[in-house]
Order: C-alpha cells, then sequence, then structure tokens
C-alpha cells in the first residue's frame, strides 16, 4: 500500500516538474537537468518518508519516472 500511495505523489511531482518546465523554456539544458536532478531526489526523500526502504524508494521513483515521462512522450506524439 505504501509503494502505491508513494507512486501517487511521485505523479504530483512529476506533473509540476513538467508545469515548470514549460514555464521556464528559455533556460539552458543544463539548468533543466539540475532541475531534474532535484525533482528526482524529491521524489526519492518522499517515498523514503513515506515509509519505504532505501532499495524500494528507487526503484519507485524511477519507475514512476519511467512510467511519467514514456506517458508523457506518446501523449505529446499523438497531439502533433
Amino acid at each position: 500500500m505504501r509503494e502505491y500511495v508513494a507512486f501517487l505523489l511521485q505523479m504530483i511531482i512529476w506533473s509540476s516538474f513538467s508545469l515548470i518546465e514549460w514555464l521556464s523554456g528559455r533556460d539552458r539544458p543544463f539548468f533543466k537537468g539540475m532541475m531534474l536532478c532535484v525533482f528526482l531526489y524529491m521524489a526519492f526523500l518522499l517515498a523514503r518518508k513515506i515509509g519505504l526502504r532505501t532499495r524500494q524508494a528507487l526503484w519507485t521513483t524511477t519507475l514512476t519516472a519511467a512510467m511519467y515521462f514514456t506517458c508523457q512522450h506518446f501523449v505529446w506524439e499523438a497531439l502533433q
């Protein structure tokens, strides 16, 4: 159950990342990469705070980010 809660909250984090990335459209790629690292770390800390073990939190964060960005890619491809 904790994994599911972490998944849902991390999806909210990734949605806010997309919004902030859209708002900072003129930033250089280096700063966008730094922002991605910050959001990855926040998502990982959230999973740890919920009570997941380190390995579980790492896997949950990785899978959530991969799933979100894959779905985001397919949605943008379908819209264009």
